[in-house]
């Protein structure tokens, strides 16, 4: 039998969700974009895509939403390839090509940051990045040659506690291979998928809390990604992107709100299966039912 609660919520309106910002399926018209350094629209054998840097050393480019936007909460998806590595082996690497790609939210739109290893973020202030580093820098404490991890305010040294995740089997430059990632947060939860497929994992390479708004300054920014090359180098690609804000009704994770994810919720109703838990509380209630009926119809990135 359906509590009054219950029923009162199954009766709500649903009201706008997560709005998607940002959706590029390729990079054929950049309007809405500022581009900087090296990077360019490129044709590839994956259509237009946005090449960072193009395979040659000390290069450094970035691209960024040609407008502020909403940065307090967010879910972005994008796919992208690293090819024609070249340049020498040191530093305890076993093999040439650098240096990475990080996705940036930041609120400066002309910033580059610097070449090499600071994968063209180092020096970006108030800013967040996620980095998807094909280089093992000691300098930057990197735990392996091919790794993801999180930096802020233009580090990337992994000396500050931030975790970080070794991508090994393939190394994210190692075939030429197109990665899907998935960056998420809820306000409070920053957390990072990684795969050879379009399918969206359901657990996190990385998971940890993080406060935004603090480090920004502000609620809004410009977001983008950076990358740079040194004395070893690679094409760095972005393929597709898309971004908007986060996306909590979506609990089976299939990229939209609707009536599957509505009958999860209700399957686990009352209880502390957490397959129904929307919110991350521990337990599937009259919130979580609020949040999917409140997010009902979008489709998130």
């Amino acid at each position: 039998m359906k509590t009054p609660a219950l029923c009162a919520a199954l009766s709500m309106t649903a009201i706008a969700g997560a709005d998607i910002a940002i959706q590029f399926d390729d990079f054929s018209n950049t309007d809405e974009l500022v581009i900087n350094g090296d990077a360019q629209a490129t044709e590839t054998s994956d259509g237009t895509v946005m090449r960072l840097t193009p395979s040659a050393g000390n290069q450094a480019g970035s691209v960024f939403s040609e407008t502020l936007i909403e940065a307090s909460d967010f879910s972005t998806r994008f796919s992208f390839r690293i090819t024609e590595n070249g340049g020498s082996i040191f530093d305890g690497n076993t093999s040439n090509g650098a240096d990475g790609i990080v996705f940036v939210i930041q609120p400066v739109d002309s910033s580059l940051g610097g070449l090499g290893q600071g994968i063209g973020y180092a020096g970006i202030p108030n800013s967040l990045g996620v980095e998807f580093d094909t280089w093992n820098n000691s300098a930057n404490n990197d735990p392996g040659q091919s790794h993801v991890g999180i930096d802020i305010n233009g580090s990337v040294n992994h000396n500050s506690g931030l975790p970080t995740a070794v991508v090994t089997g393939p190394e994210l430059d190692e075939f030429g291979d197109r990665w899907w990632a998935w960056v998420d947060y809820d306000g409070t939860t920053l957390e990072v998928r990684l795969s050879l497929d379009d399918q969206r994992p359901a657990d996190p390479i990385i998971s940890t809390e993080i406060d935004l708004v603090d480090i920004l300054g502000q609620t809004t920014a410009y977001i983008g990604f950076t990358s740079a090359t040194g004395a070893a180098w690679a094409n760095h690609d972005i393929i597709d992107w898309a971004y908007g804000g986060f996306c909590a009704g979506d609990v089976n994770e299939d990229g939209f709100v609707d009536l599957a994810d509505l009958n999860i919720v209700l399957a686990n109703f009352g209880t502390d299966n957490l397959d129904g838990d929307a919110n991350g509380d521990g337990f599937t209630n009259l919130a979580d039912l609020n949040i999917v009926l409140g997010a009902f119809g979008d489709e998130c990135v």
